[in-house]
C-alpha cells in the first residue's frame, strides 16, 4: 500500500526474556519500509497506556503484538486515543490478526478502499 498519508510507528517492547534494545535494533531490518519509525519502549509505559484504551484478550493490560490504526483526527495527549481499528496476536477472538482485514481497515481510513 503506497499512500502519502500512511505513517507506521513500530514500538519495540521488552516482553520476553530475550527482548532487549539490541534485539529490537536487529529486528528493525525486517521492516524496510521507509515510512516506518521505530521506538524502544524500555519501561513498557506506552504498551500499558495502549492496553488501557482497548480491551485485550485474557484480561491482559500490556499491548504487545498488537496492531493499531488511527484516523487522521486522532489526538495524542496524556493517554493515547482509541484506535479506529485494531488487531492482535494475543489469543483467538474476533480481533485476532488477519492481514487482509487489517489492510482493508487501513485502506478505508485512507479513503483508498474499493
Amino acid at each position: 500500500m503506497n499512500h502519502e498519508k500512511l505513517k507506521v510507528y513500530v514500538v519495540w517492547t521488552p516482553v520476553l526474556k530475550e527482548d532487549d534494545r539490541q534485539a529490537a535494533v536487529k529486528a528493525i531490518a525486517q521492516i524496510s519500509d521507509e515510512r516506518a519509525s521505530h521506538f524502544w519502549d524500555a519501561d513498557k509505559s506506552l504498551g500499558f497506556s495502549l492496553g488501557n484504551v482497548v480491551t485485550l484478550p485474557r484480561d491482559r493490560n500490556l499491548a504487545w503484538d498488537v496492531y493499531f490504526a488511527f484516523d487522521e483526527t486522532a489526538t495524542w495527549g496524556d493517554m493515547p486515543p482509541k484506535p479506529a481499528s485494531w488487531m492482535h496476536q494475543l489469543g483467538m477472538d474476533a480481533r485476532t490478526l488477519d492481514g487482509d482485514s487489517l489492510r482493508m481497515s487501513v485502506e478505508r481510513l485512507l479513503g483508498t478502499s474499493e
